[in-house]
């Protein structure tokens, strides 16, 4: 995302209720996929600092949490997201 379309998301985002509903429905999906380049952001440096086995054990544990937080659907769905955005690269 550039800078500018991320301050531009940002200033509609304070005021959700001004929003219609084409709108909400794009900010959902790039809030997600920001989610899932963070997510893979955190994974990398935890690959680096600890060794990739201790990293996959803390990701499989983190994505078993948001699975009990969000259900299994939005624990796949972020799954799935991430490795598109790895495939990309």
């Amino acid at each position: 995302m550039k800078p500018q379309q991320s301050s531009i998301v940002s200033e509609k985002a304070n005021n959700l209720a001004t929003l219609s509903s084409q709108e909400r429905l794009n900010l959902r999906e790039t809030m997600r996929q920001m989610e899932a380049m963070e997510w893979i952001r955190r994974y990398r440096k935890k690959a680096l600092e600890e060794g990739r086995g201790e990293a996959q054990y803390w990701w499989q544990q983190t994505l078993l949490d948001i699975a009990k937080k969000r259900g299994q659907a939005a624990a796949d769905d972020l799954r799935k997201r991430m490795n598109e955005q790895k495939d990309k690269k």
